[in-house]
């Protein structure tokens, strides 16, 4: 079969969207399926890097800046992409981004909505685009689109739910999990200078948005300072891009900081790399992920992975992806996310028994999986 598959999303950075785009590729057209890509003409040189000894792919590239909800890209989803699947004989058009506005369709169209967070928390989308543009955009995507495909059972309820898109219309593939990198030790020796991390730390990873739930989790890893002695840091991964909301949550967090008296016990890392990031989860005394909503939750299987335990909370698609091998902790609650620190500092047998099953829980996710899935899904729509 040959399929169409639209990457106006890369600019550059292979994120989660762009990494399963790149594995999904390569396994169909590995299994002698053809592939037609779709960049931003800009990104057309690196795009065909990036699947460099590939067999069975066409390129062609699209004139568009961004990949945006614009009426530019809702013509190119209607009109541009659909004359070119036509034109390419292909069986079926992917869009792996959350949102396509195919009002005409050539052929049948799979929409990937990985989760409907902007539904719940605006974060730094302006308000005109976040009440006039996205929440009926999402809408109307899922409308028109013959199916979706989404990442957790939580995301295809909550699709349902937000969008109107009937439940059988909406199918679940889980992202895929990549090899880890080969334990580094003096790598881990570095990142402990680097950061002082002598008397142990806890690593939170995931952002400064608002539904991060980081300030709670600083007032909380306080009182496990001063109420649990705990001696050791809290070390909170990612770069803070600059932009406006993300300024204003850097402060909102510092101010947290200083009023908990944990200036010298909080670190923001700044940009680590992944293989940074990963021995960073080896050297920790468990990972903690507090966040509000997730549609996902991929750190938790990355720490998983590699033997590191987790906490995570009970809401939203965590606990579907944590399947049992994590400290379940209610977000809102301060003395719960602090009770469920220390309750895992002080148990061995707890701590041994959460990384036992997370090995057991990261082992079931693959990109091969992830692949296997998308190709079925082509397959079953082929022909509607």
């Amino acid at each position: 079969m040959k399929i169409v598959l639209d990457f106006r999303k890369y600019d550059g950075v292979i994120g989660g969207v762009e990494r399963g785009v790149l594995e999904i590729v390569r396994y169909v057209a590995q299994q002698g399926h053809s592939v037609v890509i779709l960049p931003k003409e800009s990104r057309l040189e690196e795009v065909k890097g990036r699947f460099e000894g590939v067999p069975n792919l066409k390129f062609i590239p699209l004139q568009v800046r961004s990949h945006v909800m614009s009426l530019k890209n809702v013509y190119f989803d209607s009109v541009v992409i659909q004359r070119i699947a036509e034109k390419e004989g292909a069986d079926v058009i992917h869009f792996p981004y959350n949102w396509s506005f195919p009002f005409r369709k050539t052929m049948p169209c799979i929409l990937t909505i990985h989760d409907v967070i902007p539904l719940n928390y605006r974060e730094a989308m302006p308000f005109f685009t976040h009440t006039f543009l996205y929440k009926p955009g999402i809408r109307l995507a899922g409308r028109l689109n013959d199916r979706i495909a989404t990442v957790s059972e939580y995301s295809r309820q909550d699709i349902s739910n937000k969008t109107g898109a009937s439940l059988g219309k909406i199918s679940v593939i889980p992202n895929g999990l990549r090899e880890p990198f080969a334990q580094d030790e003096r790598l881990e020796t570095e990142l402990e200078g680097r950061f002082q991390l002598q008397d142990g730390f806890i690593l939170y990873v995931g952002g400064i948005h608002e539904r991060k739930n980081v300030a709670r989790l600083i007032r909380s890893f306080a009182k496990l300072v001063r109420e649990k002695g705990f001696p050791g840091k809290l070390l909170a991964t990612g770069s803070v891009s600059g932009a406006p909301y993300q300024d204003k949550m850097k402060a909102l967090l510092d101010k947290v900081v200083e009023e908990t008296g944990m200036g010298e016990k909080v670190i923001f890392t700044g940009f680590v790399t992944d293989q940074e990031l990963e021995a960073l989860m080896r050297m920790t005394h468990f990972m903690i992920y507090p966040s509000l909503y997730e549609g996902f939750g991929m750190p938790l299987l990355e720490a998983m992975q590699v033997g590191t335990p987790v906490i995570t909370s009970n809401v939203t698609a965590m606990p579907e992806v944590a399947g049992g091998a994590a400290i379940l902790v209610d977000p809102f609650n301060i003395e719960d996310i602090t009770n469920g620190m220390a309750k895992l500092l002080g148990d061995d047998g707890l701590r041994n028994e959460s990384i036992g099953k997370g090995f057991e829980v990261a082992r079931a996710y693959s990109w091969k999986r992830t692949s296997e899935e998308y190709l079925a899904l082509y397959e079953s729509v082929r022909g509607q």
